[in-house]
């Protein structure tokens, strides 16, 4: 106890020494700040942070609540990196920087508040989607700018602004850096690996979470699921989400026992790395959102096992907006019910054997879902410099 008590105490004392190295800096230094909640965030901040570093003279403070976010080790001398988890509220009620850019939604409803006036606070998305079923009611009020992905979102936030009597927000239509790089990511690894024969497909499991337990694969049918897995030719890579794991760990030992049943399922805890998605043939998912950047990305499709359905807002039918996660669903894939397990090996087989027309089909998805095809970072970043220039 002693011990966890004095680390406690340097935690602490950490914390503040970097509240106080950021707080002593320059303030033109600090005019721009970026905040990532966990490690991960980092993939949905990298191109504008790419882009912003070689199209102007603006330094970037980049405070990440991750202590080992790789993060720490970029070396660009305009990067600025910080740590800050514990005193994440104090460090925002003393945030003076022009622009302050977070992937977290639920401002000010949730641990994360707004930064004194004047600060302009811009939301960076995390996913494809609509902005009105797998957010909660007022997700976004808070925020001064969304960056939004496609024309979508820009006219399912107004509408909500319209229901509930908001302020209008600032909705630059700028796209998704993130879907683009895992294009060009596997771009580069097609082309580097086109003279390898796989010994068999792969096919990745890639779930989503809630706390509820009604909408994952993992909660609604894993069971079934696997042993089904169990009896197909592919090497499956069963990837829960990072949450997930975090906070089932007994259901996860249950998972790694199914699994050991069969030859040919194993779970991949490599949350961070994009390789699974490259290597992948065909992804399962249920309600995951990654199933957007799958399709985007690699061009290859999903078959869906329809769990129950994540609706986080329960005033979600009064903008009377179909999601687009919910229209697109048949067109990005096969969807299976639960009844329908079973037939997962034929299908998964049917898919991989149609993979080829599927990929026609990509681009004009692609077109519908997001805009501004491989321009998203230089459109986004664009819009963080020109609040930069209003700002002063």
């Amino acid at each position: 106890m002693l011990g966890n008590l004095i680390n406690q105490a340097k935690d602490t004392a950490f914390e503040f020494s970097e509240l106080e190295r950021l707080m002593s800096l320059d303030k033109a230094a600090r005019r721009l700040v970026i905040y990532g909640e966990s490690e991960i965030q980092y993939r949905y901040y990298e191109d504008y942070i790419d882009y912003l570093l070689a199209n102007s003279d603006y330094d970037i403070c980049y405070i990440s609540s991750h202590r080992q976010d790789s993060i720490f080790a970029d070396k660009r001398s305009r990067l600025k990196t910080f740590y800050s988890k514990n005193l994440l509220a104090t460090l925002f009620s003393r945030l003076d920087s022009k622009v302050l850019v977070i992937a977290n939604p639920d401002l000010n409803n949730g641990p994360i508040k707004r930064a004194p006036a004047p600060v302009h606070h811009v939301y960076a998305f995390r996913g494809i989607a609509s902005v009105h079923q797998a957010y909660r009611l007022h997700a976004f009020d808070h925020y001064d700018s969304l960056l939004t992905v496609q024309q979508y979102q820009v006219d399912e936030i107004r509408k909500t602004e319209e229901i509930y009597g908001l302020k209008a927000k600032d909705l630059p239509v700028v796209g998704y850096p993130l879907t683009e790089r895992i294009w060009r990511e596997h771009q580069k690894y097609e082309q580097d690996n086109k003279q390898r024969i796989k010994e068999r497909p792969v096919c990745l499991v890639a779930p989503t979470w809630d706390a509820q337990s009604r909408s994952s694969i993992l909660d609604v049918c894993q069971r079934e699921m696997i042993e089904a897995l169990g009896k197909t030719e592919f090497e499956v890579w069963l990837r829960p989400h990072p949450e997930y794991v975090k906070r089932f760990p007994d259901r996860m030992k249950e998972i790694e026992k199914n699994c050991a049943r069969t030859k040919n399922v194993r779970t991949k805890l490599e949350l961070g790395s994009m390789y699974c998605l490259h290597e992948a043939d065909l992804l399962v998912t249920d309600h995951s959102s990654i199933s957007m950047d799958y399709v985007l990305g690699t061009e290859r499709p999903v078959v869906f096992i329809n769990t129950p359905l994540r609706v986080d807002n329960p005033e979600v039918g009064k903008l009377g907006l179909e999601p687009v996660e919910n229209t697109y669903r048949s067109r990005l894939g096969v969807e299976l019910e639960l009844a329908q397990i079973a037939d997962l090996t034929q299908t998964l087989q049917s898919s991989f054997e149609n993979r080829e027309a599927f990929e026609a089909s990509v681009p004009e998805l692609r077109d519908r879902l997001v805009a501004n095809w491989q321009k998203a970072a230089s459109v986004g970043g664009d819009y963080i410099l020109d609040l930069l220039s209003k700002q002063g």
